[in-house]
């Protein structure tokens, strides 16, 4: 980035000192671009794996004594680099029969709090479903793990999803990316990695958990 920015510098003055403003110009446009580029945020999202750990707890994902034991499974795993602004939104679906309601949703990134820390920092965060037996029914929330900041809300909705059929769809997100990275239902389900949760749902009938997520 300081590369870039002191050669479109050089640049830039060279054209204007040859009186040749609007190419300086120009070429300090297409300087701030390209460093807006080398700035912007990217997370790869894969498919956890065994050798992931199961942590004891997650961001969001509530554990009450009197419900018995917290299933976890982990689904999905963001690594990237991320600066004080770097944001990733995660959001838990039902979608039944087309019709869509949240079960709960978060944001989680880095703390401000740790005085001398780099601008940039390389993070794994873990994504997971855990699923409890209540009196009402089963509850299923997603949760997160390896973040250092984070807020959200969370819901309390049973369902009765019986997964015959999951998927997961890895990619690299850039800031602004927001799309379906996890399903799971009854039945089969068509679905694509620039789909959201509206578009899914327009297409498909049965019942199912779907994970949404955005970076910021």
């Amino acid at each position: 980035v300081v590369i870039t920015l002191t050669v479109g510098f050089i640049v830039t003055v060279a054209f204007v000192v040859a009186k040749k403003p609007e190419i300086g110009v120009a070429v300090a446009l297409v300087a701030i671009v390209l460093c807006g580029w080398f700035l912007r945020s990217v997370v790869d999202v894969r498919a956890a794996t065994a050798t992931d750990h199961t942590y004891e707890r997650y961001f969001g994902i509530d554990s009450y004594e009197e419900d018995g034991v917290v299933k976890f499974r982990n689904i999905a795993v963001a690594t990237g680099t991320f600066t004080l602004g770097t944001w990733i939104s995660a959001s838990l679906y039902h979608v039944n029969g087309g019709d869509v309601q949240e079960f709960n949703a978060f944001t989680v990134g880095r703390s401000p709090n740790r005085i001398g820390a780099p601008h940039w920092v390389d993070m794994k965060i873990t994504l997971a479903l855990g699923d409890r037996d209540t009196s009402e029914g089963r509850v299923t929330q997603l949760g997160s793990a390896g973040q250092s900041r984070g807020g959200g809300r969370c819901g309390e909705m049973t369902h009765n999803v019986v997964a015959s059929a999951s998927t997961i769809l890895p990619g690299r997100f850039t800031s602004g990316t927001k799309r379906i990275v996890y399903v799971e239902g009854d039945s089969g389900f068509k679905v694509s990695s620039a789909m959201t949760v509206a578009e899914f749902a327009v297409q498909n009938k049965g019942n199912y958990l779907v994970v949404e997520l955005e970076l910021h």
